[in-house]
């Protein structure tokens, strides 16, 4: 009979080398960017989205759903800094696929919204989360609730122990 501590570190060697997979997977834009360039019409666009990073599409995404957003908002809605914010934004603008716009009272508000090039891509990127959020769906029905559960609550244990680390 295999000792109980032989058959945890194979499950945890298990789950490092699945976290390890994903983690590869997320930052391998490339499968991302192939999906999007199959379905562009628009060669503009063709041509800007190798110099667009994932960050950049989900400020679009965000813009896009919140017309006339602040660039705090954007930073709080995506968690991320405004300093990152304002980069982005200041490529989405060069680029031609936001504006922005400021009150005349209120001159140091920016208030940013879609051009009709940036609501295309935004729009298709839309639909490519959809198509991946359709699949995690079908791979989550094939388990019972309780199960979900137990690795919900793993994953956010494990995050929570990662981020205390990073602390130290």
């Amino acid at each position: 009979m295999p000792d109980m501590n032989d058959e945890f570190l194979q499950l945890k060697t298990r789950i490092e080398k699945s976290i390890y997979r994903i983690l590869i997977s997320e930052t391998d834009e490339d499968q991302d960017r192939l999906w999007l360039v199959e379905r562009i019409s628009d060669d503009r666009l063709k041509k800007l989205l190798p110099r667009l990073s994932i960050s950049s599409l989900h400020v679009l995404d965000v813009i896009n759903a919140h017309e006339g957003i602040k660039g705090v908002d954007i930073a709080r809605e995506m968690g991320i800094t405004k300093g990152a914010i304002s980069k982005i934004t200041r490529k989405l603008l060069d680029q031609g696929l936001i504006r922005k716009t400021q009150l005349p009272a209120n001159q140091k508000e920016i208030y940013f919204s879609m051009t009709p090039l940036g609501t295309e891509l935004a729009e298709l990127h839309r639909i490519f989360h959809q198509e991946q959020d359709q699949k995690a769906m079908e791979l989550l029905s094939s388990f019972d609730a309780a199960s979900l559960k137990i690795v919900a609550d793993f994953l956010e244990k494990l995050a929570s122990m990662r981020s205390q680390n990073s602390t130290c």
